[in-house]
């Protein structure tokens, strides 16, 4: 049963994974901002709206698997939860700088964002060697793994625009 939820938490985070972008075309854009830097600005927020559901899927699953069992108490699962926590952070800060320039994604606030990123993208790193590591089933290791995939994909697009 615990299994199955830990599915469910999965699938829904790859159906979540999989959407296109939702601006074509934007009218009445602000003096000296472009259509790429608003569609990127877009594109920028779906993303990390994307890295949100994912970490929390994420999150949701090292629980449960810790809940059965497969994962111990130590410093795997607290390295693990600890990491998701500090993704939660960069992501929130990326969305906040976002906030500030509405779809206006001048270099100065693609600057920041990618920087965000790149900390998003050193947090995973440091999750699939340890967090990921410590989970005693290769399954469920594998579910927690392609959903880290998942979320560095997302960061990789991110660091494009």
């Amino acid at each position: 049963m615990r299994n199955r939820k830990v599915f469910a938490v999965l699938l829904l985070a790859v159906s979540l994974a999989g959407c296109a972008a939702r601006v074509k075309n934007v009218t009445n854009l602000p003096p000296g901002v472009t259509q790429k830097q608003a569609q990127d600005w877009d594109v920028a927020v779906q993303k990390l709206n994307q890295i949100s559901a994912l970490t929390t899927s994420a999150r949701t699953a090292i629980i449960e698997v810790h809940t059965v069992g497969l994962l111990k108490d130590g410093p795997a699962y607290v390295a693990a939860l600890t990491t998701i926590g500090k993704v939660d952070e960069f992501q929130l800060a990326a969305s906040a700088v976002l906030k500030q320039s509405p779809n206006n994604f001048t270099d100065s606030t693609k600057t920041q964002v990618q920087d965000y990123i790149r900390q998003i993208a050193a947090q995973l790193q440091t999750l699939n060697q340890t967090g990921v590591t410590g989970i005693k089933n290769p399954n469920s290791q594998q579910q927690i793994g392609d959903l880290i995939t998942q979320i560095t994909n997302l960061t990789l697009l991110i660091l494009t625009l």
